[in-house]
């Protein structure tokens, strides 16, 4: 920090816990920066995950945000006195909210998701809540929770994702994945746990139909060599389809990188989303939303709003087993018409629920 800023610059400090939330508000960030011109990012992580996947060139400063203690949040305000503080999603730092607060930064928390058994765990919460100049939840029962603490300054935004940007393919991977496909249908199970994986084994096993697939596993690890010895129909790696001679050969592309999963949801005539089926927690269904699929998910997906709603608009489906994820699954991709009004669904739904950014932006913006 104190090779990158000198104490008269001007400072948005950007605290994500992972590089889920950075992805979240990576979009929010590039029009801060294009708000604020002169303003310089420093961007702090808790996890790994952020850390070693950001594109450091594009920040001032990326770092692993310190233990949050009154020494340290000292030393830290007395390199930097941000402008701007942002707490993304569900972060909240007592002493760096205290400390920011006393180094003269406005501060925010953006897009946070609350519930009142988890607030009720930390000590502290609630008097560091009181200190945020503006409180952006996702939805109206976090802002309900809220009010039993501050009663103004939250404003519900709905959920930041729905802005955020999917990148795209480079053309030499994207014409390797439309020659694996080959024109035929594809089912994209994304961010694959074991109980999801066994699911996606058998049907491949079993079907008879001429179609392709592509598994995306939540953890690559050993489970990618793992899941091609357990497919009896031929499969092959991702990296390894560069150098494939015939890609007719292989039925299912299992993908061993981090960072292709949203982008390969525009290939799919069915997404499958992982992590519903077990207690890890659903992931992203707003990425094939995002490209107008339809969508079948576990059914351990309470909490998650947009899964919620998009069950109940009927563009996505929930499993409990294989029998009702087979039942389910035959249903949409032998029927054109489903396929395509679930398809528009989804859409509707997802352009619905863009807006969050601009409402931060806007309110931001009033303060300065």
């Amino acid at each position: 920090m104190k090779s990158s800023f000198c104490k008269d610059d001007k400072i948005i400090h950007v605290h994500c816990s992972s590089y889920g939330e950075y992805l979240m508000s990576e979009n929010l960030i590039k029009k801060l920066k294009n708000k604020f011109e002169g303003h310089k990012i420093l961007l702090s992580f808790i996890s790994p995950s952020g850390f070693e996947n950001v594109k450091k060139n594009k920040f001032d400063c990326v770092i692993y945000l310190p233990s949050d203690t009154s020494d340290n949040c000292k030393k830290f305000y007395k390199i930097i006195s941000p402008n701007i503080t942002l707490f993304m999603k569900n972060e909240v730092w007592p002493n760096f909210i205290k400390y920011a607060k006393k180094s003269g930064s406005k501060i925010y928390s953006i897009g946070g998701n609350f519930k009142a058994n988890k607030l009720k765990r930390f000590f502290g919460i609630y008097q560091s809540m009181k200190k945020f100049d503006r409180i952006f939840v996702q939805n109206k029962s976090s802002k309900k929770i809220l009010n039993k603490i501050v009663k103004k300054k939250i404003t519900v935004i709905g959920d930041l994702r729905f802005d955020s940007n999917i990148p795209s393919l480079s053309i030499s991977f994207k014409k390797i994945i439309e020659r694996f496909i080959n024109g035929k249908q594809c089912i994209v199970f994304g961010s694959t746990w074991k109980e999801d994986e066994k699911l996606a084994v058998k049907y491949i096993t079993e079907s008879k139909r001429n179609i392709k697939y592509i598994i995306a596993p939540h953890e690559i690890s050993n489970n990618c060599h793992r899941l091609k010895q357990s497919l009896k129909k031929k499969a092959v790696l991702f990296s390894d389809l560069m150098s494939a001679k015939n890609f007719n050969n292989y039925s299912c592309l299992i993908v061993d990188n981090v960072g292709m999963l949203s982008s390969l949801y525009s290939f799919a005539t069915i997404a499958y989303v992982g992590g519903g089926l077990g207690k890890k927690g659903l992931h992203n269904t707003i990425e094939p939303a995002h490209f107008s699929k339809p969508i079948i998910i576990g059914n351990n997906f309470e909490n998650f709003d947009e899964a919620e709603e998009m069950i109940k608009n009927e563009g996505m489906l929930s499993i409990s087993n294989y029998d009702e994820f087979y039942n389910k699954i035959e249903k949409i991709i032998a029927n054109k018409k489903i396929i395509e009004k679930m398809s528009r669904l989804n859409n509707e739904y997802y352009l619905s629920k863009k807006g969050a950014v601009k409402t931060v932006l806007d309110i931001i913006n009033q303060d300065f």
